[in-house]
């Protein structure tokens, strides 16, 4: 039972390590908060939770594994974004282009 249970262990860590990292540009999320705009934009794994980013121009931006979690995406222009693996729970995405 020991075994099994270190041999999970191990194999969690080992796939945990081999993750890649996934880091925002903090340029970018920065320039999206002041100016509610970053087309094309590296916001992978930012964390934009509960942000109102209504009418926000995210067209083409890389927003894998963002944390959006009851963000405000209303009206937002989010043609061409790589949502995947992004946290959208609670968001309201109502007009949102995509």
């Amino acid at each position: 039972m020991k075994l099994k249970i270190s041999s999970t262990l191990i194999l969690l860590l080992a796939m945990w390590v081999a993750l890649p990292a996934r880091a925002a540009n903090s340029d970018h999320i920065r320039r999206l908060l002041d100016t509610n705009t970053c087309p094309s934009c590296d916001l992978s794994g930012a964390n934009l939770s509960g942000a109102n980013l209504s009418r926000a121009n995210l067209a083409n931006a890389d927003l894998r594994f963002a944390n959006l979690r009851n963000a405000n995406l209303s009206y937002a222009d989010l043609r061409g974004a790589n949502l995947d693996g992004a946290n959208l729970s609670g968001a309201n995405l109502h007009g949102a282009r995509y």
